[in-house]
């Protein structure tokens, strides 16, 4: 009993003591919320502003009224109407300061207007939710250096203990700037709502809004200029955490016309991007100011693919991009597969798996002469390319291309059938090693070095080839009935530039060439020959199949100039051998092309023939001197006897080895 009477006072004591604070905290939230609903805050402005100045290390100005007041939160979407008061802060002509660190602009926010609903709560806890916020004259500029260093975060802490989520925002025109260092890029949007769902937040933060916000768009990203349109999500799931944001834009990025659509992930501190895109444009070295990717200079080109963009962590500042089942054309040529970009130190790195039914050596290294889409000529006079690589673009990565086509289109109408082929650059220095293909029934193989890692690229090609069937090679040649040998050929060159021009106008190097048994028209040598009345004879009566028992040939190059040590096509009935050169620096062809033949040749005008001109104009012809000497021997004799008109043309036989071994060409006949 005494304990308990013992008890009864205390336990009456604690009650009036906690009686006595909760009193003294209602009096005190009264007091707060008289003082809030009365207090003129202009009269604290200053000292509010330096306060929040010292604060958030920046200025905080506001040059119009200010007010603070209580209101209840605005009705949800459903029409729900939270009970619970809310602050209502007000403020004209507001501008929130930049940090020292942050160069783009001098403020973060300017505005005319700022009206914000929030709810006093959560402060308690660091964390702002704002239920409703109007904003005109809204001019926003957000730059980021790290993660640590944004200019939208007032504290330099690995993470901010202050967090935020916004409801709804209101606005007519919004002016934002967005520079990101580490990314290279500069944009800026010039925003307007097309609706009222474009200043409320999507309700589920797994589904991605409606596209209810246009922006015109300008800046640039890396070296390339960018402008476009684009519209997207609401505005507030730009800033929230965990938002899922829908984007469809439009625009030129350098010189390449790009579509994207898509979502970004969390976009407030955007880590993945899934998009659709798609690119086209003159040339493939145009996504280089990009991408940072070095391409050729090629035809026009279009791609399209699944883009998937991921951070892969804060610290080395890296990227993954992942461009999955892609299409395109460059020119008539096709493409498809995947490839996989690391964007970031110590060094970009490119993995890709290509293959093409067709690819044209045209469309990826067009001819100096072709016309670009502006219709503009790159010299007409000229055939090889021109234009010029930069290798200090491949210091910026290294690279592995897998790459395989069905067909792939020489010059000359020639085809090479299944290639294939490793392309490796490292450290300046691109390979595709070992190149192999199939071609008219035989097979090659060989590759091709190029070190870019001084001013001018030093370039060397190893190139072999097996039992290439001629009959296949040269597809016109089916419609004869004939049947041709094999050809085995082996080419190795080198020199240095940074264009194919200059590389060849520079080339060392040899190329040898055999060719086998087989059988020719009897026609085509005769007309080859200009013995005319048996070229007559042969193609209406009689075309025989003339036995072709050789070819050779063997081309040496130095400093570009190309001499022909020996070139000969042997045959049962004639010869014909090739001398000259061809002087790849100037594209100039001066070859010439003597007939010898092992029979009696009756009416014969066998005179040589020449190659002469440029690559672009090659001019190809009969030695006028030999015709015009035997045409004039031929009309005197007419006069003294015409039966011996004849003898100027009668052209007797030779003995002729049946090989094709180094000889000297026989003079004129």
């Amino acid at each position: 009993m005494r304990v308990h009477w013992a008890r009864a006072p205390l336990m009456a004591k604690l009650a009036r003591l906690l009686a006595w604070c909760a009193g003294a905290l209602v009096a005190l939230l009264v007091m707060l919320a008289v003082l809030v609903a009365l207090f003129d805050w202009n009269l604290a402005k200053p000292w509010l502003s330096g306060q929040l100045s010292g604060l958030l290390a920046r200025e905080i100005r506001v040059d119009g009224p200010i007010s603070l007041s209580w209101s209840l939160a605005p009705a949800t979407p459903q029409g729900e109407v939270s009970w619970l008061p809310q602050l209502h802060f007000t403020a004209r002509d507001l501008q929130i300061g930049n940090p020292e660190w942050a160069h783009s602009a001098d403020h973060l926010v300017r505005a005319s207007l700022l009206d914000l609903h929030f709810s006093p709560l959560p402060l308690l806890r660091w964390h702002w939710h704002i239920t409703d916020m109007q904003v005109s004259g809204l001019d926003l500029v957000m730059e980021r250096v790290d993660d640590r260093r944004k200019n939208w975060r007032f504290s330099d802490q690995p993470r901010s203990r202050w967090s935020f989520d916004i409801h709804r925002i209101g606005f007519d025109h919004a002016l934002i700037r967005y520079v990101d260092q580490p990314l290279d890029l500069d944009l800026r949007f010039d925003a307007r709502p097309l609706g009222p769902e474009a200043t409320r937040t999507a309700e589920g933060r797994d589904v991605p809004p409606a596209l209810v916000l246009q922006a015109g768009v300008s800046g640039h990203y890396g070296d390339a200029p960018l402008k476009g349109q684009l519209r997207g999500g609401p505005l507030p799931d730009l800033l929230n955490e965990g938002s899922v944001y829908p984007l469809r834009a439009q625009g030129e990025v350098g010189e390449v016309l790009t579509r994207i659509e898509g979502n970004l992930i969390n976009p407030h501190q955007l880590r993945q991007a899934d998009l659709k895109i798609t690119l086209s444009g003159d040339s493939l070295d145009r996504l280089y100011a990009a991408t940072g990717v070095p391409l050729p200079a090629t035809r026009a080109f279009s791609t399209q693919g699944q883009l998937s963009i991921t951070r892969v962590d804060t610290e080395t500042k890296a990227w993954d991009w992942r461009y999955a089942h892609f299409t395109g054309k460059v020119g008539e040529s096709d493409f498809a597969g995947d490839a996989h970009y690391y964007r970031g130190p110590p060094k970009n790195r490119l993995s890709v798996t290509a293959h093409a039914d067709l690819l044209r050596l045209e469309d990826y290294v067009p001819a100096a002469g072709q016309r670009n889409q502006g219709g503009r000529s790159q010299g007409e006079d000229r055939v090889l390319p021109q234009k010029p690589a930069q290798p200090q673009r491949w210091a910026r990565l290294d690279a592995e291309i897998d790459l395989k086509a069905h067909r792939v289109q020489l010059r000359g109408g020639m085809d090479w059938q299944n290639a294939s082929t490793l392309i490796r650059l490292q450290d300046q220095v691109l390979t595709a090693a070992p190149l192999r293909f199939t071609m008219a029934g035989g097979s090659g193989q060989g590759e091709l070095t190029l070190d870019g890692r001084q001013s001018e690229i030093r370039s060397r090609l190893q190139l072999q080839l097996q039992g290439v069937q001629v009959r296949q090679l040269f597809p016109r040649l089916e419609k004869l009935d004939a049947s041709f040998g094999k050809l085995d050929g082996q080419a190795t060159l080198s020199g240095s530039g940074n264009s194919v021009a200059a590389v060849l106008a520079s080339a060392d190097g040899r190329i040898k060439a055999d060719l086998s048994q087989g059988t020719i028209s009897q026609f085509i040598l005769e007309a080859a020959g200009l013995n005319l009345a048996n070229a007559v004879f042969a193609k209406m009566y009689r075309d025989q199949q003339v036995k072709l028992l050789c070819g050779a040939a063997d081309v040496t190059i130095k400093d570009g100039l190309a001499q022909v040590r020996h070139g000969i096509l042997n045959t049962e009935d004639a010869a014909i051998d090739i001398t000259g050169q061809v002087d790849l620096g100037r594209e100039a062809l001066a070859l010439n092309v003597y007939p010898r033949t092992k029979q009696v040749r009756i009416l014969s005008l066998r005179t040589p023939l020449y190659v002469r001109g440029s690559f672009a104009k090659p001019d190809i012809g009969a030695s006028k001197e030999g015709l015009a000497a035997r045409a004039g021997a031929a009309a005197a004799l007419a006069l003294v006897a015409p039966v011996a008109a004849v003898i100027p043309l009668i052209t007797p036989g030779q003995k002729i080895p049946d090989d094709c071994a180094p000889h000297v060409a026989a003079e004129t006949r």
